[in-house]
């Protein structure tokens, strides 16, 4: 008889409890339409450990036309005053910046919206690699900001030019890893792509990049071996 393997012991994913990523201001971009719907989540993210999130609706003038700083901090603003006093979980906001043609020009703009400690989140299109990822980068650590590159692993282009991951690490810049990318769910080229930057420890953030309430569900089902 041929022996048995013994499968590996799965748990829930564990959450940090700061999630520096999500698109749960309702009504701003491809995330929540509700308040309603993003007081849930929060409850629910919550009573799953989490204590702090930061906002950070896309800002993409291609996508979003008109849409400014200023009207982020006003729908910021009025969200926070329908916030329950229980809800039991802390926020502030920031952005995520598509890096779109001239947008390092924007680089030293007091008006970009950063976390406290001054970095900044910036994301590519998933289909095309943006011309002016590096020199974007190089300006915004010119002018003492602290870039994150939101989700490398959904850069399915990347798969054949790793190596330009080591660069970005090198030049100053941070990764963040998605908690559903864990699930396999982005295919094999992501896979691929996490492993890279997870084995060199350069994953220094996970997060939801939570756009709904369905999604919060998948991610709370993922299942990984026990460490």
């Amino acid at each position: 008889m041929w022996p048995f393997r013994k499968k590996p012991h799965l748990e829930p994913l564990s959450l940090d409890e700061r999630d520096i990523h999500c698109h749960i201001l309702p009504g701003v971009d491809d995330g929540f339409a509700s308040a309603g719907a993003s007081i849930d989540a929060l409850r629910i993210m919550a009573s799953k450990g989490i204590k702090e999130v930061v906002f950070t609706p896309h800002m993409n003038p291609d996508l979003y036309v008109g849409m400014t700083e200023a009207d982020l901090r006003t729908a910021y603003s009025e969200f926070v005053k329908r916030l329950p006093q229980d809800i039991g979980i802390r926020t502030s906001l920031a952005a995520e910046y598509m890096i779109v043609k001239d947008f390092e020009q924007r680089a030293a703009d007091p008006e970009l919206l950063t976390y406290e400690d001054g970095s900044i989140l910036i994301e590519m299109s998933y289909y095309y690699r943006s011309p002016n990822l590096e020199q974007t980068v190089f300006q915004l650590v010119m002018e003492g900001k602290k870039p994150i590159l939101a989700h490398p692993e959904r850069y399915s282009f990347m798969e054949d030019c790793l190596e330009d991951f080591d660069r970005l690490h090198e030049m100053g810049c941070r990764f963040q890893m998605n908690y559903l990318s864990q699930s396999g769910i982005y295919g094999p080229s992501s896979i691929k792509i996490m492993e890279y930057i997870r084995s060199h420890g350069w994953y220094s953030f996970h997060a939801t990049d939570l756009h709904s309430i369905h999604q919060l569900e998948k991610i709370l089902a993922i299942r990984v071996p026990a460490s």
